[in-house]
């Protein structure tokens, strides 16, 4: 059975885009977890207990070799009656920044 080339190149863009997909929706887990575990340690509630994509890029690590740069955001309360944002920033697999606005404590 022969391919033509163009064949092999869709269906590599195929496999491609299926697993950044794929990383994608394991990498905002990671986030989702680690933003609530972080909010219960400070008292705080994650609302709607998402975190939204914001901006990806390419940059390098400690090492020099380039990953994928996540930028999330997500809202809390600490009072019930106000929403804050935070951000969260994963590198790679690892979380380079997770930062709450400043808020009222209760």
């Amino acid at each position: 059975m022969y391919y033509a080339p163009s064949d092999i190149f869709w269906l590599l863009l195929l496999i491609a885009g299926a697993f950044y997909v794929w990383t994608s929706m394991a990498a905002k887990e990671q986030v989702r977890r680690a933003a609530a575990t972080h909010c219960r340690q400070l008292g705080v509630q994650l609302l709607d207990d998402t975190v939204m994509l914001v901006r990806t890029r390419l940059k390098r690590d400690r090492r020099g070799q380039i990953a994928l740069q996540r930028h999330y955001e997500f809202e809390f309360t600490s009072t019930g009656q106000h929403r804050y944002s935070g951000v969260a920033v994963l590198h790679g697999r690892r979380i380079e920044q997770l930062q709450l606005s400043p808020h009222h404590l209760s």
